[in-house]
C-alpha cells in the first residue's frame, strides 16, 4: 500500500517514506519544514499553509489522546495552486505523529493496496504487514500497520469509507524494533476514528 498519508510532521524523510507506502501522497503532500522565500531562478516557490479544514475535526486534543504533546505542524505548499486537504500534529521530540487525510483512491483501491503491500512488504521496506478489518467505522474499515526498517517505524493506517469519502488516519512511532500491534478494537488510532467520523465534512 503506498504510504499514502504521512503528510506529517517531523518530516521531509517520513513524507518520502510514507508515499512509498501507501496512497495518497497526492493529497497529503509532504510537510517538508522549508520556509518561504526568495526562491533560486527556476525553483518552485513555497508558502506557510493556514490550517486545513481538517484540524477543525482533528483537533490538538483529539490528537493527544494518540500523541502524547502533540503540537500541530504547520504545512508548506506551492506559492500557487490547491493546498493540500491534511492535518498533521507531531510529539515535541519529532518521534511520533499523527496526522487526517482524505484517500486519492477509491476505498477498493485502499484496500487493494493494502493487500499488496502485506504480499510484498520488501517493495516498500516494510515487514509485519497486517491488514485487519474494523467494525463499527463508516460503511467499512480496514486497519493496515507495518514496520518501516529503514525509518525505523512502527505505522499504524487506519481507512474508512465514510459513505461521502474515504478518509486515512495515520500514526507513526520511532520503535527500535517492531511491535505487536494491539487488536484492532484496543488500537487508540482506531477508536479516534469511530471518534471523529460523524464530523469530517462531506463531499470535495
Amino acid at each position: 500500500m503506498m504510504v499514502r498519508r504521512l503528510s506529517r510532521a517531523a518530516a521531509g524523510a517520513l513524507a518520502v517514506i510514507a508515499c512509498t507506502l501507501l496512497s495518497a501522497c497526492g493529497s497529503t503532500t509532504h510537510s517538508t519544514h522549508s520556509v518561504a522565500g526568495t526562491a533560486s531562478p527556476g525553483a518552485v516557490r513555497v508558502k506557510t499553509l493556514p490550517p486545513s479544514r481538517l484540524c477543525t475535526v482533528l483537533t490538538k486534543d483529539v490528537a493527544e489522546r494518540i500523541v502524547a504533546g502533540a503540537r500541530f505542524t504547520a504545512q508548506v505548499g506551492p506559492d500557487k495552486g490547491a493546498a493540500p486537504d491534511v492535518c498533521d500534529y507531531a510529539a515535541a521530540d519529532g518521534r511520533a505523529t499523527v496526522s487526517l487525510t482524505p484517500a486519492t483512491r477509491t476505498y477498493a483501491g485502499e484496500l487493494s493496496a493494502a493487500h499488496a503491500l502485506r504480499t510484498n512488504p520488501a517493495s516498500a521496506g516494510m515487514r509485519d504487514v497486517r491488514v485487519e478489518t474494523v467494525s463499527g467505522l463508516g460503511r467499512t474499515a480496514f486497519r493496515e500497520t507495518a514496520y518501516q526498517t529503514q525509518a525505523g517505524q512502527q505505522l499504524t493506517f487506519v481507512v474508512w469509507d465514510s459513505g461521502a469519502r474515504t478518509w486515512v488516519l495515520t500514526y507513526a512511532a520511532t520503535a527500535d524494533t517492531p511491535t505487536t500491534p494491539a487488536t484492532a478494537s484496543d488500537d487508540q488510532v482506531v477508536r479516534t476514528a469511530r471518534s471523529i467520523t460523524a464530523k469530517l465534512p462531506a463531499g470535495k
